[in-house]
């Protein structure tokens, strides 16, 4: 049974996202900040669910000792990156001791595994043909089915784990829209040019997938861990595509989904690479009080709290430079400086994307100190 502690931290986020909150919430998201600080291999957090899980715990415990640490960005569930990353961008995986050294951070090998041809592929046949045909040269099967066993088997006492140390989720379910996945599938490169070849081809592809990238998304959430998903802005970023393009290939996805995750009682978490600034405004189209804009450093918070109001909430955005190589003190003032100019309403502190894998564990710290102290 839930402690009081994490009814009230989960009431605090759905607070947070109705601008309900009296102070600001802390959030923690660093998926390979953990493993240098508590001393363990990369190779065997990254490929060691259980080593992943307990390592991760420990880490966000020790924070949340010496201050306050009030939710997760993203359910962490042991799930291999070179199982979980190919699905959603339909590129493959390097890892740390078996491709690449022991201590190396994982790396996604992006190639053109799909062709113009797949387009009409997906048009006609429908994208899980094609996904069939590309996923098991992208991965090693018998090792993703043990993965998917694993999830099975443990996936709810892993829940556990986090319920039991008072650290409640906002996302537990992840979503590539498909802009994404053909991007990926085709390398960034040949992609934008396709986008201009062949815009109709790939708008009528996008509407193929949409359905089955919806459905996906909403079976991947876990509500005894969190009732949010991400929907991913990577490529599809407004500073990478021009605004036709973006209007006719990326938006009208992307709030598809974060539109049925509204609609199923979710929080919609959209994930924002790189500058969102040109095409800010167009996240009042979402209903208002519902979802969250996670960047990561690059797009201009104040500008999006300007445009924005309490329509959408915020969550960010400490840059990973700053986490890896400023000082506790240029942590502190960056985040000081955020809340004096936003404000703590609807507002999530935590890294911007994600914190580096050479995170400093006292500037994770402070961080969150300088949260947990504005006033």
């Amino acid at each position: 049974m839930a402690s009081q502690l994490y009814e009230e931290r989960s009431q605090k986020i759905k607070d947070t996202v109705n601008f309900k909150n009296e102070r600001v919430t802390t959030c923690f998201m660093g998926q390979a900040a953990p493993a240098a600080h508590m001393n363990v291999k990369m190779k065997n957090f990254a490929m060691d669910a259980d080593i992943m899980i307990k390592t991760t715990l420990d880490y966000i415990n020790e924070i949340d000792a010496i201050t306050p640490v009030d939710c997760l960005n993203i359910g962490v569930n042991g799930m291999r990156s070179d199982h979980s990353l190919p699905m959603a961008w339909l590129s493959k995986i390097k890892m740390p001791g078996r491709e690449l050294p022991v201590d190396s951070l994982w790396q996604v090998v992006e190639t053109n595994v799909l062709t113009p041809e797949d387009y009409d592929v997906i048009i006609e046949q429908g994208f899980e043909t094609v996904f069939n045909r590309i996923f098991p040269t992208l991965v090693d099967m018998n090792e993703f089915q043990e993965s998917i066993a694993y999830q099975q088997k443990n996936g709810h006492k892993n829940v556990e784990l986090f319920i039991n140390s008072d650290l409640p989720v906002v996302n537990s379910g992840f979503a590539s829209p498909p802009f994404e996945v053909l991007c990926g599938g085709r390398s960034m490169s040949q992609f934008f040019m396709d986008c201009y070849k062949m815009p109709d081809k790939i708008e009528k592809a996008i509407e193929v997938m949409l359905p089955g990238s919806i459905q996906s998304m909403l079976a991947s959430i876990n509500p005894l861990s969190g009732t949010g998903a991400w929907v991913g802005g990577w490529r599809g970023a407004s500073a990478l595509v021009s605004p036709k393009i973006w209007n006719r290939l990326v938006w009208p996805g992307m709030k598809a989904m974060g539109l049925a995750l509204i609609e199923t009682d979710n929080i919609a978490t959209f994930h924002l690479d790189q500058c969102w600034d040109r095409d800010i405004e167009r996240f009042l189209e979402i209903p208002e009080k519902k979802s969250i804009i996670n960047t990561d450093g690059m797009t201009d918070l104040r500008n999006a709290r300007k445009i924005l109001g309490d329509h959408v909430a915020i969550m960010g955005d400490v840059p990973a430079p700053l986490l890896a190589t400023g000082t506790t003190q240029e942590v502190k003032d960056y985040v000081t400086k955020l809340i004096d100019d936003i404000g703590p309403k609807g507002l999530f502190i935590t890294a911007g994307c994600d914190a580096p894998a050479n995170t400093k564990f006292e500037n994770m710290v402070a961080m969150f100190e300088a949260a947990n102290d504005w006033k």
